[in-house]
Parts: C-alpha cells; sequence; structure tokens
C-alpha cells in the first residue's frame, strides 16, 4: 500500500487521565497503514513495515481517515469534500456495489447519509441512518450522522421525513429524527422522544446525546445557569462525539450574548469532528468566522478560509 492510499487513524493514549482535565489537552498518538477490521468494540491497523496489527479501543479514536483503492470510492469522497453531494452519491454508491469490507461499507453508507441529507433527499437519508442503526456502530461513525445540533428547520421536505422517523424501531433514527423537530412546532413531540431516548439504559451513550439535544431549548438564564454541568458532561463523551454537543453550547452561548465563549466553541466543533470536511464541520467554520466579524476580528476570520 503506498503512502497516499494508506489508512490513517488518530487515538488518545491508554493513560490519558480524563478526570483531571479535557482530553482535548492530551496529545494524540498516530498511526498509518491498512486497517484490518473496524467495528464498535475495536479498531485494527496493520502499520506499514510491520506485521503485527496495533489494536485500538473505539471509544479512544478521534478520528479515522480511510484510504481507498477503489476508484469510484475516491471519487466519492472527492466529491463529497467538495459538496458536490450528486456526484459524491453517485460514485460512492457504485462503491458499494463492489462489496468492500464491512467497515468500508459502513463509512461509505454513513458519507451517503450526510449527503443524501445535503441533497434534500431526506428519507434516504433518514433510512440509511435507521439500516445503519440496526447493528452497532462504530463511535466514529456515530459521529458524522447527519444529526442536527444547531440551528432552526424550516425546510417542509425535511420536516415531513423526520416525522415519519419519529417513531422508528432504531434509537439513532429517532434521535435524527428528533433533532430535525425540535425548532419546529414538532417541539413538544419531539422533546418528549428525546427525554425517552434520555433515559435509555440499553443505549447509553444515545441517551447522552438525546439529553444534549435537550440544551438546545434553554434559555439565556438557563444557559448561564447550566453551561459549565453541560460544559462537564461533554468533555466526558468519547472525543468522535463530542462536537455536536458543543455545537448545542456554543449556539446557546451565542444566543446568550456570550461571543467570545462562543466562537472558542464553533472553532473547536470544527477542528474535532471525526471529519474536518464534513458539511456539520464547515456549518461550524462559517458559524465561527461570521461570529469573528462581529466581534471585530477580521483578520481572524480571514485567517479560517
Amino acid at each position: 500500500m503506498s503512502a497516499a492510499e494508506a489508512d490513517r487513524v488518530a487515538y488518545l493514549p491508554v493513560s490519558s487521565d480524563r478526570q483531571q482535565d479535557t482530553w482535548l489537552a492530551q496529545p494524540l498518538l498516530k498511526l498509518s497503514g491498512a486497517i484490518e477490521s473496524f467495528d464498535a468494540e475495536q479498531l485494527e491497523i496493520t502499520v506499514s513495515g510491520e506485521t503485527q496489527p496495533t489494536r485500538i479501543r473505539t471509544e479512544r479514536i478521534v478520528w479515522v481517515q480511510p484510504g481507498w483503492e477503489d476508484e469510484d470510492a475516491r471519487a466519492g469522497m472527492q466529491a463529497y469534500q467538495a459538496g458536490d453531494w450528486p456526484q459524491a452519491i453517485a460514485r460512492m454508491l457504485a462503491a458499494l456495489k463492489r462489496r468492500p469490507a464491512v467497515w468500508r461499507q459502513e463509512w461509505l453508507s454513513v458519507k451517503l447519509a450526510n449527503a443524501a441529507f445535503e441533497a434534500g433527499r431526506y428519507p434516504a437519508a433518514f433510512e440509511l441512518i435507521a439500516q445503519l442503526d440496526r447493528k452497532p456502530l462504530p463511535l466514529p461513525m456515530i459521529g458524522q450522522l447527519p444529526i442536527v445540533w444547531s440551528g432552526r428547520t424550516t425546510d417542509a421536505g425535511l420536516i415531513a421525513a423526520a416525522k415519519v422517523k419519529l417513531n422508528a424501531a432504531e434509537p439513532l433514527a429517532r434521535l435524527a429524527a428528533a433533532s430535525v423537530l425540535l425548532t419546529t412546532t414538532e417541539a413538544t413531540t419531539a422533546q418528549r422522544v428525546l427525554e425517552a431516548l434520555a433515559t435509555d439504559a440499553e443505549r447509553p451513550l444515545v441517551a447522552k446525546l438525546a439529553d444534549a439535544q435537550l440544551w438546545r431549548q434553554a434559555t439565556p438564564v438557563e444557559t448561564a445557569r447550566s453551561v459549565q454541568r453541560w460544559q462537564a458532561k461533554t468533555d466526558a463523551l468519547p472525543p468522535a462525539l463530542i462536537h455536536g454537543p458543543m455545537a448545542a453550547i456554543a449556539e446557546r452561548l451565542q444566543a446568550a450574548g456570550e461571543a467570545e465563549q462562543a466562537v472558542e466553541l464553533w472553532l473547536a466543533v470544527a477542528l474535532l469532528s471525526p471529519d474536518p470536511a464534513s458539511p456539520q464541520a464547515r456549518r461550524a467554520k462559517q458559524a465561527a468566522q461570521q461570529l469573528l466579524r462581529t466581534l471585530g476580528r477580521d483578520p481572524d476570520a480571514d485567517r479560517l478560509k
């Protein structure tokens, strides 16, 4: 495997002390080679020049950058990074038809869900989330699903598709649907779904994400009273899931007039996403740029380009 085709992974060292401080202060370990397997429990990667794989628990993974030998997969990823959603969908579907390794099929399907969501193909996006949640999914893939963490939903097609999935059998599909509807006239129903998910002992990580979704309803007064508790809960999440709740906090702080704190969090969201080219990361970067200009920090905003 050439260097250009290598799979890459960044993760936290085993000795990382999450109790003393946020994991953000910890140095990342990075490996490059061939990922042999990747599931909800661990990732195995054989580093170039070695014969035995290195095993990494998924809760320690910060990001993964797969290498692609398949031409359609490579072209699909390039189109995805460029925001050419129809091309990304077509090429990734073509790559899936060749049945790559299971984890690569899951990775492509996560990207397809995002591309479909961005292209306005909402029923397809929600159905892909549901399909992916029918078996345990690695945390870095859950962290990239098209779950809404900021902004208000006004697209009638998106609202209609979310309402269909609000009672889906799959918890991640319900979470994604409720995240869309939480800022619409269906907010009360979405809140009930999220409150139920937040008490689901069988899916503790989904429960924590559902709890974080509810922060989006906080008033400025409630935000001031709760922000430290929210940040502590966010810091306790696996690194691949931290950026969504951080975006929710950033938006609440911005609404409360705490612009300096908000811009720091928006920047962190953009940098800490499992995929910095994802739509979520791009929107966080744009939010940071706009807020920096509002604060009169145009040189900092220009550097983000």
